[in-house]
Order: C-alpha cells, then sequence, then structure tokens
C-alpha cells in the first residue's frame, strides 16, 4: 500500500499508539513496525522529503485495523479544517492514528504519560512493560500505574467507549484530561479532546468557563446533553463548538507547542527533526480556526 500526503513524522508524535511501534531511522524518513499489542507485522516506510508512506500489510489484517492504525479514515477531518483556515499549511497533511484494539495498551500510556515527558520517559516505560512484564523506573507514575494496573484494563473491558472513559475517571491519577484522550486516542472519537497544557493555554484566550463537575460527568457519561451544566463548563462548550473538530484541533495544537521544545536526539529526531520550524505556522492556522469557531 502506498499513502501519499501523511506526515507519519508528525501524526505518530502525537498519538498515544506510539510505543507499540518500533523506529529505524533510514535516509530521507524513517521506518515504522507495529511491534506490541493487537495486529502486529505492519511495516511502513516514510519519506520526508515527499510525504509518500510505502506499507507491507499482513493478510491477516482487517481493511478496517488498517485504516484506523494509519489514521485513513481521520486524515479528512484534517484537509476540511485546513480548508476552513485558508488552504494548504501542512495543518492537511496530518492525521490522527488510533487504535482500539490496544484500547488498553494506550490506556496504560495515557496513564503513564501524566507529568513526565512523554517521548523520553513514558514510551520507554510502555516497551518495557511490553517487552519484560515490569517497569523498573521508580517514579510516582509507576508506582500509581502498578497499583490500578488491573483496575484500568478491567475499566477498558466494558464493551462501550463511554462507559470505559467513565470508569477511568474514578481511578486515582486519572482526571478529566486523561478520559477525554482515552476517547479519542483509543476510540477515535473526535468530538472528545483533552485540555493539555497547550490547548488550554490557546483555549482560555476566547473562553473563560469552569472545568467539568466530576460527579455529573459520570453520571451522565460524558453526554452533555444529559448533563445539568451543559454549556457551562470549557469541555462542554468546546465539543458544542467545535464538534468532530474537537480532538483534531487539540492534536494539532499539541504538536504545535511541544515542537517549540522537541529538540534532542533519539525518537524526537527521528520523527520529526527537520520539521521543528512549522510550530508557528501551525499555531497560527489552529489559532484563527478557534477564533473562527468561539468568536461567534
Amino acid at each position: 500500500m502506498r499513502v501519499k500526503g501523511i506526515n507519519y513524522g508528525l501524526s505518530l508524535y502525537s498519538s498515544y499508539i506510539l510505543p507499540l511501534f518500533d523506529l529505524e531511522e533510514v535516509s530521507g524518513g524513517f521506518i515504522f513496525r507495529k511491534k506490541h499489542g493487537a495486529y502486529r507485522g505492519l511495516m511502513c516506510r516514510f519519506d520526508k522529503r515527499n510525504l509518500e508512506t510505502n506499507c507491507k500489510i499482513p493478510r491477516h489484517w482487517p481493511e478496517e485495523v488498517v485504516y484506523k492504525t494509519l489514521g485513513l479514515d481521520k486524515h479528512y477531518l484534517y484537509q476540511k479544517l485546513a480548508a476552513e483556515v485558508d488552504g494548504r499549511g501542512f495543518v492537511d497533511t496530518i492525521t490522527l492514528m488510533y487504535s482500539p484494539p490496544d484500547k488498553t495498551l494506550v490506556a496504560y500510556t495515557i496513564y503513564l504519560s501524566q507529568n513526565t515527558n512523554y517521548h523520553t520517559n513514558t514510551v520507554r516505560w510502555v516497551r518495557e512493560l511490553l517487552e519484560t512484564g515490569v517497569i523498573k523506573a521508580r517514579s510516582y507514575q509507576v508506582s500509581w500505574f502498578m497499583e490500578n494496573k488491573n483496575l484500568i484494563r478491567e475499566s477498558t473491558s466494558l464493551g462501550d467507549p463511554l462507559e470505559e472513559a467513565a470508569r477511568l475517571l474514578t481511578l486515582r491519577g486519572v482526571g478529566f484530561k486523561g478520559s477525554q484522550a482515552y476517547l479519542l486516542y483509543a476510540h477515535g472519537l473526535t468530538e472528545y479532546a483533552p485540555l493539555d497544557r497547550h490547548y488550554r493555554a490557546l483555549v482560555s484566550e476566547y473562553l473563560n468557563l469552569p472545568p467539568p463537575d466530576k460527579k455529573f460527568c459520570l453520571r451522565a457519561f460524558f453526554n452533555c446533553g444529559r448533563c445539568p451544566l451543559s454549556g457551562e463548563c470549557v469541555y462542554s462548550r468546546l465539543r458544542s463548538r467545535l464538534g468532530y473538530f474537537n480532538g483534531v484541533l487539540q492534536s494539532i495544537v499539541y504538536i504545535a507547542g511541544s515542537l517549540k521544545k522537541a529538540g534532542g536526539r533519539g525518537i524526537v529526531e527521528v520523527l520529526v527533526g527537520g520539521f521543528e520550524d512549522l510550530s508557528d505556522l501551525l499555531l497560527d492556522k489552529a489559532s484563527l480556526y478557534l477564533s473562527r469557531r468561539l468568536s461567534t
């Protein structure tokens, strides 16, 4: 399979399925292989220069899994958003890579990403867990995770994404950001979006609303239409104003904000080396879109 026009460096950089892949830097780009989780064996070579990707798809992979893992079913949303903010500008080359069959591993990754460097620590911890069954690092994130690992697995086995996210929200160490990240990056539900520090900073320029009330979110299973505070918290307002572009915008803003500090070697250099100067451009496009949607 040949894929054109998707920047898998930026898309993998922002995805919570990144730890499931091995990366190998090659001339002009990198190779990414699905090594862990469900449906292993996918291998793709991404060329940074022309944004072309050649993939070898294992025969046992269902077409639906291929499209979600490679973000082919969400790319059109980024293209539509780009069209609303004066056309091309690398916004339309990003996509959302997600994997419902790996939802428990995505939940593990989200849990271990709190208050630490995702690309340096979290990715390493998750890979170590999947390869050896343990994480040797001594940190409160790892300690809390090991205490809650079984509960996380149980929470993600309920069958309904909203019910799973609500159950995760009851666990120590999981807040609104984590539960929304789970809906977006495990299930591809783009109307939901975590308010990470980059997205929160941009949104605060247009909205001055309180965070949601946990008891109401749990009672309504994140269905804002059933909540007595509907429209009165920042999460509800973003969902109603941005719709399916909420998570799309969040991923763009995360990439734009974190690229400013993306210098270094290893995974970050392999994925986004050469793309660092896109930060301001992506943020400008995101700001323009948000101002149009929230200022009316």
